[in-house]
């Protein structure tokens, strides 16, 4: 009977640690997506970026945030499951039962395992592919920048109420303007105001600039509250528009293939970031299962501040020793393995110590 009570005893302790992970996997990856989800709705709102690739551009940052907030949600899910039937003394009636650190190990070993391939897959194949297809589409919405400054029904101000744009609709071609108004700020003080029929815009160099031919419109210049006012007719008349950029770029080196990286030092830097995010996942879980240990009267929460501390520091000193290879400190046969070889026995001294009274 003894080896038909352990996958009982496994699904309910995997039941009360994915339960949490899943829950803190939601709130995690809320908060990230919600974050860069308002960064985009404001640049729609201002014209930056046309509000139906919103939800796209969203989309492809979820593979990067996902494999960030994965070993965490995993963590948090073994130091509250497990601190819960610490605190409940659960697991003390398991531990009298005959359950060692190993069994527990073996119990817990797929879902740590499943969580860190997914992270693997993420880390070296999908979050690459995703943020390549972020540049391709960040460079589509700057070359098309102009036409979404001057989207329809909205009044796009820029530097600081100096200039002031706004156009009526935009014709089936997608290119052409109508009904556009512009007022700017000349150098010498004085408004000038611009209405035309229609307008065609070129395409934006490097910096954002960019020219508009407006056709069949009329020109103000003149002071504010002054009687006299330059006016004037126009066919055409070209003027320059200066747009900011859509987005910040990303850097080339992460959106390339886990194959294509070379034999620089940024890019074996970067090769090992990538095949350290697993790692880095296993390895927080064994840190998590070693000091999930609570006392009955103390609650199920009394060791997470301290594994909070845990947690960040392996990831901080994982970021050092990333930058310390990149300054060539670190021998590159080495990489990031210092970071993951010190954080791997302390879990490991720390799991025997664990095991050690249910062994005597």
């Amino acid at each position: 009977m003894r080896w038909i009570s352990a996958p009982l005893g496994a699904r309910y302790i995997n039941r009360q640690v994915l339960g949490i992970f899943l829950a803190a996997l939601a709130v995690l990856l809320s908060i990230a997506l919600g974050d860069k989800l308002i960064q985009l709705l404001e640049k729609a709102a201002t014209g930056n970026i046309p509000a139906n690739k919103v939800l796209y551009i969203v989309m492809l940052r979820i593979p990067e945030l996902a494999q960030t907030v994965m070993p965490f949600a995993l963590y948090m899910g073994l130091i509250m499951g497990l601190g819960r039937l610490y605190s409940s003394q659960e697991m003390s009636v398991l531990r009298s039962g005959g359950l060692s650190t190993r069994t527990l190990l073996l119990w817990l070993a797929p879902a740590i395992v499943c969580v860190s391939a997914l992270v693997a897959v993420s880390s070296l194949s999908v979050t690459p592919m995703a943020k390549h297809a972020f540049e391709r589409e960040l460079f589509e919405l700057q070359k098309n920048v102009g036409i979404a400054a001057l989207q329809p029904g909205v009044f796009r101000i820029e530097d600081a109420g100096e200039q002031v744009t706004y156009s009526d609709a935009i014709d089936d071609d997608q290119q052409t303007i109508l009904d556009v108004f512009i007022q700017r700020r000349l150098d010498d003080g004085r408004q000038m105001t611009v209405w035309a029929k229609r307008g065609q815009r070129s395409d934006p160099d490097a910096q954002g600039r960019q020219l508009l031919t407006l056709e069949n419109g009329r020109r103000y210049v003149g002071q504010a509250g002054s009687p006299s006012f330059e006016a004037m007719s126009f066919g055409q008349l070209v003027i320059s528009i200066d747009t900011e950029p859509v987005l910040e770029r990303v850097r080339d080196i992460q959106s390339m293939g886990s194959a294509e990286l070379g034999g620089s030092l940024a890019h074996r830097a970067e090769w090992h970031w990538r095949l350290g995010w697993p790692i880095f996942c296993a390895i927080l879980a064994l840190l998590a299962i070693a000091h999930s240990t609570v006392q009955p009267r103390q609650g199920q929460y009394a060791r997470v501040g301290s594994a909070m501390i845990w947690m960040l520091t392996y990831y901080l000193v994982l970021m050092l020793n990333r930058w310390l290879f990149e300054q060539g400190f670190v021998p590159s046969i080495l990489g990031l393995w210092p970071a993951h070889l010190v954080f791997g026995l302390v879990a490991a001294r720390n799991l025997y110590s664990l095991g050690r009274p249910a062994a005597q």
